[in-house]
């Protein structure tokens, strides 16, 4: 069980607050507490230095040359202070941060694997694309982001009340004569320039830089399928070789890419009209504050010192509402991962549900030791009818071969045996207390050790490194026994045939009571694949095989042959057609 496993739709706010509500919450509070503190210290200390700055430029003015030593020494000593501080609010966040995104990856990856979303996803979903993507990537970015815009809001609203009570007692008042009006006193009229100058800037901000969020969020989506491609040539680089399909690859990457580039010129576009008015507005508020307050200048409301200290405090109080302007680009990246990754979970749920729902087979032990399909009928995810009104048992002991036509439904009725196909239903019996172990046709390679592939799925961390030689050597593999403790890729090191040979030594290390075989030898020769199978009759006596294979060698290896082409939707209705 994880935060995310829940059948409500997941926003960006359920996706932040979930750490606050985990294990982990007492150090959550405690960081988020120390960071807030460190927040509002240092936020006191750019007070105290408008306030040096006053008093410095005073003495300066007036030539008190012993004042501005003493002062000067106060400076280093603030500033030795100031930076301890901020360097260490910079390693509490980050170490913060890395907590956090170890959590939230973990709860991902749990999420993901919980209930064979990440199956449903890639075989039944279209609207998720690249689920690693957002896993790896976009929690890393949501953590990262989720802090820096939190610690600046932290820091510009509590800037803003220090720095606005300030620059309200050095306004003064500016009396504007309003002629037959009279006279119209403003009280702290350097607050309402900031204010009204903020504002303004605030909503055009906000007007042209909306449509950066769907455009880095589609940005996101397009880099994926590009690194996607590239992945998948190099996965394919043989396939791709022998079919010399250079010019087709080549075509499809560059295009492709052209949509990556194609949004990204867009999101420059819009990304230009934001800098110049961000560039307008920021250069802008460097005259205005001196324009504003001048007049207190000349008419010796306060003094130099006064002066510069109203500038730093005008400033402080612009950048506190310029909050959300200048933010405004990583504020619209924010809001894309967190759609990314929200859209992720939910749909993820979604097809769970699904599946869920259209998963109709109802699934029994047996103290019988055979494995019994009663009344089980088979569709695909469009709806469509495969395989129907299968009535089929297997008894232990015997072994059995099922042929029948390419594409009839022969492996997807062992995924349904399974329990991994949603689209099914009727009733399946399988015997209590016996292990069947499933071997797909492309066996799964896992990145780590040679031993750790051949373990799979076994997460054993001692290896009885004897027992692989001996299974090594039974399934013809003397050369990989110097390779054992080898990490590597083995689904590139390792040719289809040799995969299919690991598998069959996963099976004589798990000593299944069954095992099914989806043409699990197509990848050997014919001489092999008869020494597997004797191998399996002879190291396993007591396990029963099933296989689903065309070739007519593997008739005699086998007790039964069980031809799924009568249970064949297609060719009935071939048949009712005809008749």
């Amino acid at each position: 069980m994880t935060q995310f496993d829940s059948r409500k739709p997941q926003t960006t706010w359920t996706l932040i607050k979930a750490y606050w509500q985990s294990e982990e919450k007492a150090y959550v509070y405690f960081a988020t507490g120390v960071i807030f503190l460190m927040t509002i210290t240092l936020v006191g200390f750019d007070v105290a230095f408008t306030y040096w700055y006053n008093y410095f430029y005073n003495a300066l003015q007036d030539y008190q040359a012993r004042t501005c030593a003493q002062l000067m020494l106060l400076f280093f000593a603030m500033a030795a202070v100031f930076i301890i501080i901020q360097v260490y609010r910079y390693y509490i966040t980050q170490k913060f941060a890395l907590r956090w995104r170890k959590w939230l990856t973990n709860e991902l990856i749990s999420r993901w694997l919980a209930k064979r979303g990440y199956y449903y996803l890639e075989n039944f979903d279209e609207k998720t694309d690249n689920p690693d993507q957002r896993i790896q990537e976009d929690a890393g970015g949501i953590v990262t982001s989720s802090i820096d815009l939190t610690v600046g809001l932290l820091t510009a609203v509590t800037t803003f009340p220090a720095f606005v009570y300030m620059l309200w007692g050095l306004s003064g008042v500016m009396t504007l004569p309003l002629g037959p009006l009279g006279t119209w006193h403003i009280h702290g009229y350097l607050v309402w320039v900031s204010i009204i100058y903020n504002l303004i800037g605030t909503f055009i901000a906000f007007k042209i830089g909306k449509p950066l969020i769907s455009l880095n969020f589609e940005q996101q989506r397009r880099e994926a399928t590009f690194r996607f491609a590239a992945i998948d040539l190099r996965s394919h680089a043989e396939n791709v070789a022998l079919y010399h399909g250079e010019k087709q690859q080549e075509s499809t990457l560059k295009k492709i890419f052209g949509e990556v580039l194609s949004n990204w010129y867009q999101i420059i576009l819009r990304q230009k009209k934001l800098l110049w008015f961000t560039g307008s507005y920021n250069q802008a508020a460097v005259a205005l504050p001196l324009l504003a307050a001048l007049p207190n200048y000349f008419n010796r409301v306060f003094e130099l010192g006064g002066l510069m200290q109203t500038l730093r405090a005008f400033t402080s109080v612009q950048e506190s509402m310029s909050y959300l302007v200048n933010s405004y680009t990583q504020i619209a990246q924010w809001r894309a991962i967190s759609k990314r990754l929200t859209t992720f979970l939910n749909h993820l749920e979604e097809v769970e549900v699904k599946a869920e729902r259209r998963d109709k087979v109802v699934f029994h032990e047996q103290l019988v030791n055979s494995i019994t399909a009663n009344e089980v009928t088979i569709k695909t995810p469009q709806n469509e009818l495969l395989l129907g009104n299968i009535n089929q048992e297997f008894k232990h002991g015997e072994n059995y071969l099922i042929k029948g036509e390419s594409g009839i439904g022969k492996s997807t009725f062992l995924r349904t045996l399974s329990g991994i196909w949603p689209y099914a239903e009727g009733e399946i019996k399988l015997p209590k207390k016996q292990y069947i172990m499933f071997l797909p046709q492309k066996p799964y390679m896992p990145i780590g050790s040679l031993a750790q592939a051949i373990l799979f799925p076994d997460t054993a961390e001692e290896v009885d490194s004897v027992l692989l030689e001996k299974v090594l050597r039974e399934c013809h593999l003397d050369h990989l026994i110097p390779r054992l403790n080898e990490i590597a890729a083995w689904s590139e090191q390792l040719s289809p045939g040799e995969q299919q040979r690991i598998a069959f030594a996963r099976v004589l290390l798990r000593k299944p009571d069954w095992v099914i075989l989806d043409e699990s030898t197509s990848m050997v020769d014919l001489k092999n694949e008869e020494y597997l199978y004797k191998l399996l009759k002879e190291q396993l006596p007591n396990c029963s095989i099933i296989s689903v294979g065309h070739r007519p060698s593997l008739e005699a290896l086998h007790d039964h042959v069980i031809n799924m082409t009568k249970y064949s939707y297609q060719r009935r209705l071939n048949e009712a057609n005809a008749v």
